[in-house]
């Protein structure tokens, strides 16, 4: 999920999957202000799904899909159609790409895997290159998102926490900062908001010591001062048995740029009848709700809609009113098995 303004977003992820184990159709979805509208992927022959997107202007969006006939594919939006992009490792079936977010200079950056490795694909302008490994992986596979925070800083979220930063030398010089692990008992981030090098907020759920099958995990909320990180108790918010899953900052400060936490979007196990999020009031962690559609609902990701600014007035899609720290978009999917029951779904919030 990606917003370049209130008049543009975009969505990506899979249709017609027609059972459990079995694979759908690539989905790509655009919103011009009005509605959503699907954009055609057909030509390119890619049997698989989107996993990312991220777009800054009309004709300019970047996509990262899987195709199980081959390498993973690196799309680019022109104004009219999504076009295949070529990339170093392209024609190595192991090669993997899994998410994608472009800077405000225009610059891409892609988490994958390359050669066996972790590593970022980097777009600055002409070519695509890729960075140095990260050092000291836990893990050979590709970090799952990319963030960029406002001072350029690009952050991996995966097995490890790491940020790039881009040299004075010309590309592909730079240099990886191996951020302290998040502790925890069988704890995964799924998200990273930074905002600064001493400011940065993480999501994602923690299973804990063993347990019967099935055991749902408690979610996880950190933040970091530059030194170390301080879990956010469960008992201080609005649900503590899920997971939270995805973290939009809020509306513009002073200088335009986004500002902390606005939104985190994430599973609720105990009443998923509709989407729960999370949102910062200046004093609590408050709860907020989607829309109750009759089906379960599951946030993947949420987006911040520039454009909409810290302390507008209005609520989630079920018109509750209230003051949030600017719009945002979430894309997820009901939980509803079998999988061809399973449905995409986008709300937006503000």
């Amino acid at each position: 999920m990606s917003a370049a303004s209130e008049e543009l977003a975009w969505a990506v992820g899979e249709q017609g999957v027609p059972a459990q184990g079995t694979g759908g159709s690539p989905l790509a979805l655009r919103w011009d202000g009005t509605e959503w509208s699907h954009t055609d992927v057909g030509h390119l022959g890619l049997n698989g799904s989107l996993r990312a997107v991220s777009g800054t202007s009309p004709d300019t969006a970047w996509a990262v899909g899987e195709d199980r006939d081959g390498p993973d594919r690196l799309l680019r939006w022109d104004g009219g159609t999504w076009r295949q992009v070529r990339y170093p490792g392209d024609d190595d079936p192991a090669t993997v790409l899994t998410w994608v977010a472009v800077g405000g200079d225009g610059r891409a950056w892609v988490t994958g895997q390359h050669e066996g490795q972790p590593k970022l694909l980097r777009f600055d302008g002409d070519k695509w290159r890729w960075t140095p490994p990260i050092p000291g992986a836990t893990s050979p596979n590709a970090p799952w998102r990319v963030r960029v925070s406002p001072s350029g800083g690009v952050h991996t979220v995966g097995w490890d926490l790491a940020r790039w930063d881009e040299g004075t030398a010309p590309a592909p010089h730079g240099s990886w900062t191996v951020l302290p692990p998040l502790t925890g008992i069988r704890l995964g981030v799924s998200d990273l908001l930074p905002t600064a090098p001493d400011d940065m907020w993480a999501v994602g759920a923690a299973f804990g010591v063993g347990g019967p099958p099935g055991k749902p995990p408690s979610v996880v909320l950190a933040h970091f001062d530059g030194t170390e990180w301080a879990h956010v108790a469960g008992d201080t918010l609005p649900f503590k048995i899920g997971s939270l899953n995805a973290i939009a900052p809020g509306g513009a400060g002073a200088d335009g740029a986004a500002g902390g936490p606005g939104l985190i979007g994430g599973w609720d196990f105990w009443d998923d009848s509709s989407a729960h999020y999370l949102r910062w009031s200046g004093t609590e962690w408050a709860g907020e709700r989607g829309a109750a559609d009759g089906v379960d609902a599951y946030v993947r990701d949420v987006a911040h809609i520039p454009g909409t600014g810290a302390g507008t007035d209005s609520g989630t899609s079920t018109g509750t009113s209230t003051a949030t720290q600017g719009g945002a978009w979430s894309v997820g999917h009901t939980r509803n098995v079998p999988a061809a029951e399973v449905r995409f779904r986008i709300e937006r919030y503000g």
